[in-house]
């Protein structure tokens, strides 16, 4: 009886060297700038060939949506998932989502040695004058972010810890705008203790909010 050939690791490999694409994107890119990296350098660095990006990927473009892709979803199931469906309570919420956005700083600031702040405002602030591809993806992210913030707010409205009127698009743009600040002040100090330190300003926003939110324009 002979024994069946041993399968070819290709496709395994294709997906590793897709997979190392991603990750190099994400380390130099939200490490540095998106300008300031080079196809080279993120194919040198995920250690596949030229080629391979070709492969997978029209240009850095369109690697960097990808990347922007996986971000967000490690964002959704490190911070937005645990953060806000984890505890009872609008305060609740709200604190656990502060600790979740500390600990996620903190692990990109371990692991890269720069806490980054936030990859999608950075990005946002670089690109977004002259890159529509890469805006409206980033926007889709932020609005993204919102929508579980909306839920939050809605759920809130609905057990009585807000007023019936308030309007919750609003508020939880409010509240995407805040967490903005935060990170740009946790990037600039390059300490993820300044989340918790400014964290409570969430609190004061989304529970003491005034009786008439204005409309979202």
């Amino acid at each position: 009886m002979t024994t069946p050939p041993t399968p070819t690791p290709t496709h395994r490999a294709r997906g590793d060297s897709r997979n190392a694409l991603l990750t190099a994107a994400r380390e130099l890119i939200v490490g540095r700038s998106y300008s300031a990296v080079g196809i080279a350098e993120i194919c040198a660095h995920a250690g596949v060939r030229k080629g391979s990006l070709y492969h997978f990927f029209p240009g850095k473009e369109a690697l960097t949506l990808a990347m922007l892709d996986a971000l967000y979803a490690d964002f959704e199931r490190e911070v937005l998932i645990p953060g806000l469906a984890g505890a009872n309570g609008l305060h609740a919420r709200i604190e656990a989502f502060v600790h979740a956005i500390h600990a996620f700083e903190a692990r990109m600031q371990a692991e890269s040695g720069q806490l980054p702040g936030c990859p999608f405002g950075n990005l946002a602030v670089e690109m977004g004058t002259h890159n529509p591809p890469l805006r409206r993806a980033i926007r889709g992210h932020l609005d993204a972010v919102t929508a579980h913030f909306r839920s939050v707010l809605d759920e809130a409205v609905q057990d009585g810890e807000l007023p019936g009127y308030t309007n919750t698009e609003a508020l939880a743009e409010q509240w995407l705008a805040l967490m903005e600040g935060i990170l740009v002040m946790a990037k600039a100090d390059q300490d993820p203790a300044t989340v918790l330190r400014l964290g409570p300003a969430l609190v004061t926003l989304l529970t003491h909010s005034p009786p008439e939110v204005p409309h979202a324009r």
